[in-house]
């Protein structure tokens, strides 16, 4: 049986991000798990998956959604269960984007963004980025427009993940929403 290389990516996913402990997975501080464990869950749920075929699905992600170090895995954002990701603040670009549900957009605009059920923020470089995330939760998303190197004056921390960018929450006056047409 062949398995596509998305399954077993949100298995991985599933498994490092959120709910290790169902799976008896042992994290580090840093989210890291031995590849050897994390590869005999996936060969368990997936029958006939080998090893290459998973250690490519982890070390050739477009999304760079893990990493792999000293034979150790680990999910690089989208935590939902707390983990010492060691990141670095940095500057971010001028702006950044947030694709979201419609219906949740004019509450965020007035409250501001915040985490909700994970750890960080999760910003996207490109407006067709965030589009395509907001699509995951609605097939005429919104996306909110990050004034992020205003933000990022004002105090507020940026860091790099792969090709996103995380922080712990956008005050309100620092977002705006860009419609469609305006690509």
């Amino acid at each position: 049986m062949v398995v596509a290389p998305e399954r077993v990516s949100r298995f991985l996913s599933f498994l490092l991000r959120h709910n290790p402990k169902q799976y008896s997975l042992q994290f580090d501080r840093q989210g890291f798990v031995p590849l050897s464990q994390l590869l005999a869950l996936v060969q368990e749920r997936f029958e006939g998956v080998t090893a290459a075929e998973v250690q490519n699905v982890i070390t050739e992600s477009d999304k760079k959604r893990f990493e792999l170090i000293d034979g150790k895995v680990r999910a690089t954002y989208g935590h939902s269960v707390p983990v010492e990701l060691g990141l670095e603040p940095v500057v971010p670009p001028a702006e950044l984007y947030y694709g979201t549900a419609r219906d949740l957009a004019h509450n965020i605009l007035r409250a501001g963004l915040g985490p909700r059920d994970r750890q960080h923020v999760y910003l996207s470089e490109s407006w067709a980025e965030a589009l395509a995330v907001g699509r995951r939760k609605d097939p005429l998303p919104a996306v909110l427009v990050v004034s992020s190197l205003l933000a990022h004056g004002d105090g507020i921390r940026f860091y790099r993940s792969g090709k996103l960018y995380l922080t712990d929450q956008i005050p309100a006056r620092f977002l705006s929403l860009r419609e469609e047409a305006k690509t």
